[in-house]
């Protein structure tokens, strides 16, 4: 009887509860209510007590008519909160990875690797994700605010990339000889896609949604990455490409050194 009890979705845009268990909000003494789904971004999520909200999370409460008012100011419930970043914690994290970036790691023989600017930000962003929050410092973005920067850093990237690399390649093809490397390097990147396929399909068993992630990580290209995610209509490539960027970076780093230091 919905004059008694009434359900709604509520967005999760209070600060305080993310990053926090659905244990740990006491709903049903509170208030007598209970969480039924989480929506986070297109996917549907079953709740569990141990389950951490996130910014952007669509909650589904099901609660006493005259108390729903009062879960959504609990929640949050506000749109315009989610539009903004938290410019200390997002500074702080790109802070850290930069420097992280220029820490040389020293290798056998003598010589020395440094993650750079991509890997850096990388590495510093798998470890804080991991983390979710640290006293009022919350480091995994909102949903739409983290789709809107990621959309804008690879245009940023595709558009750095075309600048550097246009006029030498039209360079190239007029003094002859590319088109040989071109297939070369076609072949390489081909062969590696395939070998990936294979033995991730039938050794690993890995689904197909997630083998396109890590192929656009071994190869540590974000506009693959994008294409799986709009191809698959969901993010489960990210979580392959984010399980092998970082070493992907660090061994194409390490490899460069070695051959350069041959």
């Amino acid at each position: 009887d919905r004059t008694v009890l009434d359900f709604r979705r509520i967005v999760v845009s209070n600060v305080a509860l993310a990053e926090r268990p659905l244990s740990a909000l006491g709903l049903g003494p509170r208030v007598g209510a209970i969480v039924t789904r989480v929506r986070r971004g297109d996917v549907e999520l079953l709740p569990s007590a141990g389950m951490h909200l996130e910014l952007g999370d669509a909650v589904r409460v099901v609660a006493p008519r005259e108390r729903i008012a009062e879960l959504g100011v609990f929640f949050g419930d506000s749109q315009r909160a989610l539009a903004e970043i938290d410019v200390i914690s997002f500074s702080l994290g790109i802070g850290l990875g930069l420097v992280l970036g220029h820490v040389p790691i020293p290798l056998p023989g003598g010589g020395s690797f440094s993650l750079g600017f991509a890997g850096g930000p990388l590495v510093v962003g798998l470890v804080l994700g991991r983390i979710g929050r640290t006293g009022p410092l919350v480091w995994n973005l909102p949903h739409a605010a983290s789709m809107t920067l990621r959309q804008v850093g690879l245009v940023l990237f595709l558009a750095g990339v075309g600048t550097r690399s246009g006029w030498a390649f039209s360079e190239a093809l007029r003094e002859g000889g590319v088109l040989g490397i071109i297939g070369l390097g076609a072949l390489v990147t081909v062969s590696v896609a395939w070998m990936t396929l294979l033995v991730g399909h039938r050794l690993l068993r890995l689904p197909a949604s997630v083998l396109v992630g890590v192929i656009a990580g071994i190869q540590t290209q974000p506009a693959d990455l994008a294409f799986a995610n709009e191809r698959t209509r969901n993010e489960v490539p990210s979580s392959g490409y984010a399980a092998v960027y970082p070493i992907a970076t660090i061994a194409k780093i390490v490899l460069a050194q070695l051959l350069l230091g041959r």
